[in-house]
């Protein structure tokens, strides 16, 4: 396991975060378990342990100090379902767990101390459920590394990498273009 102690593990979660909250307890929980499952004994030198978190909270920051897994390096991945889980995937193995807070856990209390004494009473088992699962939606265009194709929107110019543009009628678009939903509405031109 990890040369690492609990402790340090969440001090290094709260400095990034920020703050300390249950968010990070339970983060830092999820992936020092990945980490002993997987054999991880240094997650800053291993290159081959990819996150997916299910929800944009807490528990996400957590994951990503603990267990080194960077939006930038292509080694974290988001799915916005609202869930306080994560999926690890180690492509070494080809193995992935997916662990998840057990709906029956009390709500933890907000002062400090009583949240790491209540935290600190619960087993992993208690806290979490964990199951083997299979990645049914991830390729080689999900990999961490250089982008490993790029495209140009026919409409907007915009350059699209690794296979995320829509091709129709033999015509490559961004999603915007191609008039899939996405985050924005495009605006007036700003002078920069």
């Amino acid at each position: 396991m990890s040369e690492r102690t609990f402790e340090e593990d969440l001090q290094r979660a709260i400095a990034f975060h920020g703050h300390m909250c249950a968010g990070q307890i339970i983060g830092t929980r999820m992936a020092r378990i990945a980490l002993k499952h997987f054999g991880i004994e240094d997650p800053y030198s291993y290159r081959d342990l990819v996150a997916f978190v299910e929800c944009d909270r807490c528990l996400a920051d957590a994951v990503i100090s603990v267990a080194n897994c960077h939006l930038g390096r292509r080694r974290l991945k988001w799915a916005d379902y609202g869930i306080m889980a994560a999926t690890f995937y180690d492509l070494g193995s080809d193995r992935a767990i997916r662990i998840a807070e057990r709906p029956d856990v009390p709500h933890a209390p907000r002062d400090k101390q009583e949240m790491l004494a209540f935290f600190a009473e619960l087993t992993d088992d208690e806290l979490f459920y964990a199951h083997e699962v299979s990645l049914t939606d991830f390729d080689e265009f999900d990999l961490p590394g250089r982008p490993r194709k790029k495209q140009y929107c026919e409409v907007c110019g915009d350059l699209i990498h690794d296979n995320r543009a829509i091709e129709r009628d033999g015509h490559t678009y961004c999603r915007r273009c191609a008039g899939e939903h996405v985050y924005y509405a495009l605006g007036a031109p700003v002078s920069l």
